[in-house]
């Protein structure tokens, strides 16, 4: 797996752990997949295997927050 991608789960898996989620990590070919549940509903972030670069991080980033922001009031 790339170092970009690497770091890319690594922050993922850290801040839905801080949310008290507990995430499942899966390598799908060209894609990792980030899933946790949530009350019965499955959450999922996909991360490209070889990221471009630092926009793949502040997109990966904000799509995780606004799916973060979303379980809130289901917690």
């Amino acid at each position: 797996m790339n170092p970009r991608a690497n770091e890319l789960v690594r922050d993922a898996v850290t801040m839905i752990g801080e949310h008290g989620f507990v995430p499942t990590v899966t390598n799908g070919g060209k894609h990792i997949k980030v899933s946790w549940f949530n009350q019965g509903r499955r959450y999922l972030l996909v991360i490209s295997q070889s990221p471009s670069g630092q926009h793949a991080r502040l997109k990966s980033r904000a799509v995780l927050r606004r799916l973060l922001r979303s379980n809130r009031g289901a917690a």
